[in-house]
């Protein structure tokens, strides 16, 4: 396995795109990106990734393990999404390929895993809302467990099925849970760790993020929240490393 070597679930969504394009084109990464539909292909291949092309949903634990041997991974990505489609196939994608995922990494002995979740992702019935919390975020939490639940909770077993069950997988995994996302040029300043849920987040700055925490490996076992803000990302990546900040831990 080279170092610089990523495969990236989800590779045709936006912020996938955008890690393609940063890893391929200025960290100089050898980059594999899995897509479902062959006519994707050429654009992938245009943000300087090779295209696979391969069904999430319809690939097995074993299909994805030997993808990975095959591209010779040394990262994996995970930034696949059913895009607020059907809850079925939320939990098909969002839940269950993601755990899939992992458990392929665990099979073919990738340790590096990133995963990109959301802010908010937690167990609301029975756990304590976050103590920085103030009426806004509140009630922006309520509104968006109100319109995209089923997502809600397909992130929430998939990030509770990482952390819960890395003793036996034994990964070097960081989530990255990134506010509500927009389509404006990346600034490279963000505020990260625990954050109000106000603010967007450009999708390049996502990507950033990502980036940032392969870099850093003090983000690893870390799952933490990510918006807009006035901080250089690799200044924020680096505070919630040194500081440990982890905003899933006691909310699962």
């Amino acid at each position: 396995m080279a170092p610089n070597t990523t495969l990236i679930f989800g590779g045709s969504g936006k912020v996938a795109r955008h890690i393609t394009r940063l890893l391929a084109q200025k960290e100089k990464h050898t980059v594999h990106s899995i897509i479902r539909k062959a006519e994707q292909s050429e654009s992938i291949s245009a943000l300087g990734a090779t295209p696979v092309v391969q069904s999430i949903e319809d690939s097995s634990v074993e299909d994805m393990a030997a993808t990975m041997k095959s591209t010779q991974a040394s990262n994996i990505i995970w930034s696949a999404g059913a895009g607020g489609g059907s809850a079925e196939r939320t939990r098909a994608v969002d839940r269950d390929g993601a755990i899939k995922c992992m458990d392929a990494a665990a099979q073919a002995g990738v340790k590096r895993f990133v995963l990109v979740s959301a802010v908010d992702v937690r167990d609301r019935e029975s756990k304590p809302e976050p103590e920085w919390y103030d009426d806004g975020d509140r009630e922006r939490s309520n509104g968006m467990w109100t319109a995209i639940g089923p997502y809600m909770e397909a992130k929430l077993a998939a990030d509770k099925a990482l952390v819960t069950g890395n003793g036996q997988r034994k990964l070097d995994y960081t989530i990255v849970r990134p506010g509500r996302l927009s389509e404006d040029a990346g600034t490279g300043k963000v505020v990260a760790g625990k954050v109000h849920l106000a603010a967007s987040i450009p999708r390049e700055d996502v990507a950033r993020v990502v980036i940032e925490c392969l870099k850093q490996p003090k983000t690893v076992g870390l799952a933490f929240d990510v918006v807009g803000g006035d901080v250089s990302i690799e200044q924020a990546v680096a505070g919630v490393a040194d500081g440990k900040v982890d905003t899933f831990e006691g909310r699962y």
